[in-house]
């Protein structure tokens, strides 16, 4: 019977073969092997690799195991994902160690939405986007999580796009659409006020992540963005933020590292902005 080890490495040989280009460069072994073209991941080598047995011991834990009874096959293919990732080159992710890959791109996000359940938070059901998806975290881990959800990972790096393309396919899940587009531009586009739930992890300043995300979501949608813990001032930033987009935060109790908010209005038509007025005049400063 084949190993874990053996079934990683045969389906990212088929990867590579996939998208070989002209040039080589020499292994640890002196063997010359393919070099692919940017972003896709240079070729796999052993302290790369990441099994399912890692992943299962991670979610053990961190008191997460609950999530195979949701989809049992969650393992496997986040193994898969995080191999990909610390193999592709690292504009997608600084990390390079397994151990800290797997709990920065897969434990957190998995931590997060715990932490919205256990607050008696109704995770709503429908489609959900993930808004500067990037290496796929948190979009890709929580829509693992629930398979029959509809995702969509939104990204306007050609890069990041073609290799969440190539992850979706070999990981072969059919309900994650990948989505290559400016979040300013595409929330003005047939995705304004479609998804039930709309994330965003580090892809800007909270304010400015809140007037790309809230457009996004149906009316009673929610918001949920990882951003570290915010001063005092940032807060009241975020709240009069909210304000202006017709959302409100959402009452709950929960670590100050993720700003959760529901979408109560309709969003005023002229949000978002562009990205220039969004970087010049961004929201929640208090006007004279």
């Amino acid at each position: 019977m084949p190993s874990v080890v053996s079934n990683h490495r045969a389906a990212f040989e088929r990867f590579l073969v996939a998208r070989t280009a002209t040039n080589s460069i020499g292994t640890r072994h002196n063997q010359s092997v393919t070099r692919l073209r940017h972003p896709y991941p240079t070729p796999l080598s052993m302290p790369y690799l990441i099994d399912e047995q890692q992943i299962r011991a991670a979610l053990r834990l961190a008191g997460l195991s609950y999530v195979e009874d949701l989809n049992p096959n969650l393992p496997r293919q986040s193994a898969l994902w995080l191999t990909m990732m610390l193999a592709a080159p690292r504009n997608l992710t600084a990390i390079r160690d397994p151990e800290t890959a797997i709990n920065k791109h897969l434990i957190e996000p998995l931590t997060g939405r715990h932490r919205l359940i256990a607050a008696d938070l109704a995770i709503p059901h429908g489609p959900l986007i993930d808004i500067g998806s990037g290496n796929g975290a948190p979009g890709l881990p929580l829509a693992l999580c629930e398979p029959d959800r509809e995702t969509t990972l939104l990204d306007s790096r050609k890069g990041s796009s073609q290799f969440l393309r190539q992850v979706v396919t070999q990981i072969n899940t059919h309900r994650i659409r990948i989505h290559h587009q400016r979040a300013e531009q595409a929330a003005h586009a047939d995705l304004r006020s479609r998804f039930a739930m709309a994330v965003s992890r580090a892809a800007a300043t909270p304010t400015v992540a809140l007037e790309l995300t809230v457009p996004f979501l149906q009316i009673g949608g929610l918001a949920a963005v990882w951003t570290g813990e915010l001063s005092d001032s940032q807060n009241e930033a975020v709240a009069l933020t909210l304000q202006e987009l017709g959302a409100e935060p959402t009452p709950i109790d929960l670590p100050a590292d993720i700003i959760v908010a529901t979408r109560t209005h309709q969003t005023n038509v002229r949000f978002p902005r562009s990205w220039n007025r969004i970087r010049r005049q961004p929201l929640g400063l208090r006007r004279p």
